[in-house]
């Protein structure tokens, strides 16, 4: 089996500098409204994101695992050790509680050549490049997130803000600033005003 060499992203740093350069681009933004605006274009943009390359990035941690028998993927993909076990689960058993060895069996492991055949029975794909995108999605997913955890509570702010004197906006209003639906706007603002009781 030839050697795979594969980056690991520090996914602190990325999602530090993320964060902070949101953080100060929405923190610029004096009116409410074009903070809102800008902070839904945000969202949407990173949900768009995550969207394109989380199952890319999946499906090439799951190839890399069950056919190339690399380990410690989580680390590349920026996710807790649970959340990696967990979509493994899903993607060999259906369940995210199951376990991979034979019968349920806590004990021992598969061989590789079992969690291959296990693999390929289940439906999981052997993807060829799966080394080199893994890092690259990774890295792309895990900015995407930091941008969207960042811009929500000033998206959440500003919503609630329009919504209060002097500016007064209807949810439909707000919705249509943001170009997001009458739903959408009503639980940013309610999020908002959540937050602010505590």
């Amino acid at each position: 089996m030839p050697t795979l060499t594969i980056t690991v992203p520090n996914h602190a740093k990325l999602r530090a500098d993320a964060e902070k350069s949101v953080t100060e681009e929405l923190g610029k933004i004096a009116r409410p409204d074009d903070r809102f605006k800008r902070a839904c274009e945000i969202v949407q943009q990173a949900d768009l994101e995550i969207a394109a390359h989380q199952d890319e990035r999946n499906q090439a941690a799951l190839s890399l695992w069950f056919y190339d028998d690399v380990r410690g993927l989580n680390k590349i993909m920026g996710i807790t050790p649970n959340a990696y076990s967990e979509m493994r689960r899903i993607a060999l058993r259906g369940d995210r509680k199951a376990t991979i060895n034979h019968g349920g069996s806590m004990q021992g492991r598969l061989t590789a050549e079992e969690r291959a055949a296990a693999a390929k029975e289940a439906g999981v794909p052997h993807v060829e490049d799966a080394a080199e995108t893994l890092s690259e999605n990774s890295q792309i997913v895990s900015v995407a997130t930091a941008r969207r955890s960042a811009a929500m509570p000033f998206l959440q702010d500003a919503a609630l803000a329009l919504t209060e004197a002097p500016y007064e906006m209807t949810t439909n209003e707000l919705a249509e600033l943001g170009n997001v639906t009458p739903k959408y706007a009503r639980d940013v603002k309610n999020d908002a005003k959540r937050r602010r009781q505590r």
